[in-house]
């Protein structure tokens, strides 16, 4: 996702038939300018990856983001390190590697 903002999100949901998404790379590092809740309701992700370092100087991700991403896994880079999938006859494995 980038840096796009809740406008091109909505863009992307008016576009595209994006629903039931395995796995969602949070844009702009859980930024509340992105991952607005229409967008997040909408394409219903299971798992969600940021990327944000630790005790960054923004605050990301934002609280808002976290709340929006309620029914999905959420892993983050700032506590649980690096983050791994593997798809491997259809199955989807998760591995993380705490620093």
């Amino acid at each position: 996702m980038g840096d796009v903002g809740v406008e091109v999100e909505e863009d992307l949901i008016e576009k595209y038939n994006l629903q039931d998404i395995d796995v969602l790379k949070v844009g702009h590092p859980g930024s509340k300018t992105s991952s607005g809740k229409n967008f997040i309701n909408g394409i219903e992700p299971k798992y969600s990856i940021i990327s944000v370092g630790k005790n960054n100087r923004y605050g990301h991700p934002n609280n808002v983001v976290l709340e929006n991403l309620e029914d999905s896994k959420i892993y983050r880079t700032d506590q649980d390190g690096s983050i791994m999938f593997k798809i491997k006859n259809d199955k989807l494995k998760i591995e993380i590697c705490a620093s």
